[in-house]
């Protein structure tokens, strides 16, 4: 079975770390978001991957995923996107008729997809989707059960009725291009997948549905990506490659190849690159670093630095906080006390006195 991964997107809710890097390919526990879901798609029996990306972001997304995987995966690029039905047409050609699977690149899930696949691969339904229990379900698309039957679906209602929320993974056959063609722009100005699986229901196509019990997350803003990296740190295991110096470390640490730790306190679960050093610092449970990160006389925790990035003299804790490819933070002494900052479009700067 084919399997199609969307991710057209321009993650604006994310900026400004997404004007540089597509938030699918965020490390989370120091490996591209978008890895997981390949993994489990991969691990669950899809034989043929298409990635649905725009015309900016391909390059970026082959560089990265070479470095994962040996499969051949096919790019489908999306023109100008008007939200996930209108990227799903132009899949079609890809798809060539087929049943298959769909997931959005900013979705995170772990359950056994397999059991997922061949309940839809054996059956007569047209479209099932993942339902997952949920406090909020006005963030989301939201269906309406009843006799163990959908009855509608809504987007984003202002007032939901119901906290089954639809989750970023769906099955189809061909009759989604069919209904894709067929809607209109919602009020965001935007082809819903939700108005397109609506119109399968209103034409007496068999749609049915899986609650969901594992974990599922929509990754959309900072919070999110914080959230789901102490997730995934929470089951690493500890390999320490590089090399410890008069350090303290407790709890579950992976060091990479060429990193070392030096006269430093260390709380695990934490990931650590290659050729990253730490001297004279307090690296706090829950946090990624990234590969070649200078850190010395700092204090963090609950956070994530990617590559390249240098912190020097921050006494003050940085926490829950999401650090951007090569920068720089320092804590500089003089006759009075300032800061000062130097920032792209779209910076977020949070201080405490």
């Amino acid at each position: 079975m084919k399997g199609l991964i969307l991710c057209g997107g321009k993650g604006t809710r994310l900026h400004p770390i997404t004007y540089t890097v597509p938030k699918q390919l965020i490390p989370i526990g120091n490996k591209p978001l978008i890895v997981y879901t390949i993994e489990l798609l991969l691990k669950s029996g899809i034989d043929e991957l298409g990635i649905l990306v725009n015309e900016y972001n391909k390059p970026i997304f082959q560089k990265v995923l070479n470095k994962y995987f040996t499969e051949d995966f096919y790019y489908i690029i999306q023109y100008d996107p008007k939200g996930i039905a209108h990227g799903l047409l132009f899949a079609e050609e890809f798809i060539n008729k087929e049943k298959f699977i769909m997931v959005l690149g900013d979705n995170s899930f772990n359950f056994d997809l397999k059991h997922f696949i061949a309940d839809f691969k054996t059956s007569e339904k047209s479209c099932k989707i993942l339902l997952k229990e949920v406090k909020n379900p006005e963030k989301f698309g939201v269906a309406y059960i009843g006799d163990n039957k959908i009855i509608d679906l809504e987007e984003k209602p202002k007032m939901a009725f119901s906290n089954l929320a639809i989750t970023g993974l769906y099955a189809f056959d061909k009759n989604i291009f069919k209904a894709s063609r067929e809607i209109k722009p919602s009020y965001r100005g935007e082809y819903e997948i939700t108005d397109a699986i609506r119109w399968l229901l209103q034409k007496e196509y068999n749609v049915g549905y899986q609650i969901l019990k594992d974990k599922w997350r929509d990754i959309g803003n900072p919070t999110d990506v914080i959230d789901e990296n102490i997730d995934r740190l929470s089951s690493i295991e500890e390999n320490i490659i590089g090399e410890v110096v008069n350090s303290n470390i407790t709890g579950e640490v992976f060091l990479g190849k060429d990193s070392a730790i030096y006269n430093s306190v260390v709380r695990g679960p934490i990931i650590v690159g290659e050729k990253t050093i730490i001297k004279h610092s307090y690296i706090g449970p829950y946090t990624s670093i990234g590969n070649g990160v200078n850190i010395d006389k700092s204090n963090l925790e609950n956070s994530i630095i990617l590559d390249g990035c240098t912190i020097w003299g921050v006494e003050s804790a940085i926490d829950s906080s999401i650090i951007g490819e090569g920068s720089t933070i320092r804590n500089e002494k003089g006759l009075k006390k300032v800061n000062k900052l130097i920032l792209g479009k779209g910076s977020k700067v949070n201080m405490s006195s």
